[in-house]
């Protein structure tokens, strides 16, 4: 009756692991897609709402010196976005401008920098003259920059993506106050990236969230969510096909090895989405060293891909390799979130897959 009851309560319990484990990865599918469905316009880091259509306005950027990357858009006719931020007489500040290799419209945006202490300067003729659209706060100096094409396009391996970059300003802050950054727009508008800080810092929050924020920089970039899914949608398809023609215990119900195969296949999705990623980029830039990050982390995903799909499509193990499962599902888990393999939802069933096998009993 003992031995009834112990196996009874292992029962019991397995549901209950399955159906937080099931409700949360749900939660985090809904909230996932309506993030992509969004406009793509984000930043490397959590940001604020806000126009920042006037000066008045702008959008305030804490801790200038942590490098970012503030993406928005400009509708044209002489739309302007501003950002502020504060610095100290001596400080370092570092400010760029890009934009998509296929901007949506001809022409490119200006960046201007505004703030006390700046002598009235600029780098071309072209943006000595401001455009009446754009606002200097009184007692300001301004420095203005204006936007060319650069001879080819930059290549940044850890997104895998590509920009043009168009203009850049490195200097000492001449003196403590409120500094502020514009963008005005080019005849047709389009998209644009405000490059800012130096410092390279990220949260634990932030570390995670950069699957979220890959997808909106393809995003930004013009890319489609067919397009930018595609290598996602070919992996599934094949990797269900192979679990099908296995005809191990996984197709019987079981839901950690089914969560343990589905993290196995987002995690080989999102390697093929680098590599695929990596040679759409390379189509557009030159070839340079920073591609070693890409195939770094492309092979990463692939292999804790092949992993949880060996350890999901085995059969049953006993003993002291039962009892290794679960922490063999950890690994892996952590390991997704420390590579960013699987956006977010792999990582998590693999974690989930780790939880029912505990609960599991023989």
């Amino acid at each position: 009756m003992e031995k009834w009851g112990a196996r009874n309560s292992g029962f019991l319990r397995r549901p209950v692991f399955v159906l937080l484990t099931v409700l949360l990865t749900v939660l985090l599918t809904v909230l996932l897609t309506t993030h992509f469905l969004l406009s793509p316009v984000f930043a490397h880091v959590p940001l604020f709402d806000g126009e920042g259509k006037s000066p008045e306005e702008a959008i305030y950027v804490e801790d200038p010196l942590k490098s970012r990357v503030l993406y928005g858009q400009l509708s044209g006719g002489g739309d302007v976005r501003y950002y502020s931020f504060e610095m100290e007489k001596g400080e370092r500040i570092l400010l760029g401008l890009i934009v998509p290799v296929e901007p949506r419209a001809r022409g490119f945006p200006d960046l201007i920098l505004m703030g006390p202490g700046l002598a009235i300067e600029a780098e071309s003729p072209e943006a000595a003259g401001l455009p009446e659209t754009v606002e200097v706060p009184e007692g300001n100096g301004v420095i203005a920059v204006s936007g060319s094409r650069p001879g080819s396009a930059t290549y940044e391996g850890f997104t895998p993506s590509v920009f043009y970059s168009l203009a850049r300003l490195d200097l000492e802050a001449p003196e403590s106050g409120t500094y502020y950054a514009a963008v005005n727009s080019p005849p047709g508008g389009g998209n644009y990236g405000v490059v800012l800080g130096y410092k390279e810092s990220f949260s634990i929050i932030e570390w995670l969230l950069i699957p979220l924020n890959q997808v909106r920089i393809y995003r930004w970039e013009g890319q489609s969510l067919p397009l930018i899914f595609s290598p996602l949608l070919l992996t599934f398809a094949a990797g269900f096909l192979l679990i099908l023609r296995t005809k191990v215990d996984v197709v019987d119900y079981d839901p950690g090895r089914w969560s343990g195969a589905v993290a196995g296949l987002l995690f080989l999705g999102t390697g093929m989405s680098f590599f695929f990623q990596m040679l759409l980029s390379l189509s557009k830039s030159a070839f340079t060293p920073e591609i070693i990050i890409t195939l770094f982390l492309g092979v990463a995903h692939l292999g804790l891909g092949v992993a949880a799909m060996i350890l999901s499509l085995r059969g049953r193990s006993y003993g002291k390799e039962r009892t290794k499962e679960p922490f063999y599902y950890l690994i892996l888990g952590l390991a997704g979130f420390l590579f960013w393999a699987g956006w977010i939802v792999g990582p998590f069933l693999a974690l989930e897959a780790g939880l029912i096998s505990l609960g599991r009993k023989e």
